[in-house]
């Protein structure tokens, strides 16, 4: 069995979101979601979670050091917005797609009966459902908090949304597990791991993102 002491993971988890700097409500969220989780993590796992908020450091280069950093994490979590998947500010999707790469990979490498029905994203709904991609709403298990508003107390004192925060810990720490009893080294290649290019991902997405509608269907 693998010592965990050894675990080569640096993260727990990678938190991918569009950044919203003209929307408080987005960006009280992610500070809010950022610090509840994080507290709820620290009591089951020494590594912390990866939230880029006080910004890369000056002189760095931000494709490999977010590479590197999603490499390093045992899952991501992705704040979905209608706008995470922009075609203008691809980040979010490069994200998505090399965590994707790294989930075929890695489950592929596992032998855990329990890591065929893990996947190494955790989606979170802030905004717009009804516009999240088939291509996740009919794979992955989503957690919502589209209730979530600006008068809500953060997130960590807040009863309503206390039960989701600890659900998505044990997501997290159930993936970070699978990775401590891995019998190889699945994150040997990190030093070399990329982002996928602008064009490729302009490409993905066209098939990631169906045309939407200006009236999307609710159910009454």
């Amino acid at each position: 069995m693998r010592n965990v002491a050894a675990m080569p993971l640096e993260y727990s988890c990678f938190i991918s979101y569009r950044n919203h700097e003209q929307s408080e409500l987005a960006e009280k969220f992610i500070d809010d979601l950022a610090s509840a989780l994080r507290s709820e993590l620290a009591v089951r796992i020494e590594e912390d979670l990866f939230v880029d908020r006080a910004g890369i450091p000056g002189g760095a280069f931000y494709n490999p050091v977010l590479a590197r950093a999603l490499c390093k994490s045992a899952c991501m979590i992705a704040v979905y917005t209608p706008t995470y998947f922009s075609r203008k500010h691809l980040y979010c999707a490069r994200e998505y797609y090399a965590m994707e790469t790294l989930e075929r990979l890695r489950l592929s490498r596992l032998k855990q009966q329990l890591s065929k029905q893990c996947g190494l994203i955790i989606p979170i709904v802030l905004r717009g459902g009804e516009y999240l991609p088939a291509a996740i709403k009919n794979k992955r298990q989503c957690y919502t908090f589209e209730r979530f508003s600006l008068t809500s107390r953060r997130l960590s004192h807040n009863t309503t949304f206390e039960g989701q925060i600890r659900a998505i810990a044990d997501d997290v720490h159930t993936r970070w597990r699978m990775f401590a009893h891995a019998g190889a080294d699945l994150t040997s290649d990190c030093e070399n791991f990329k982002l996928p290019s602008e064009t490729k991902i302009q490409a993905w997405l066209d098939g990631m993102i169906q045309p939407m509608s200006p009236f999307p269907f609710r159910a009454s």
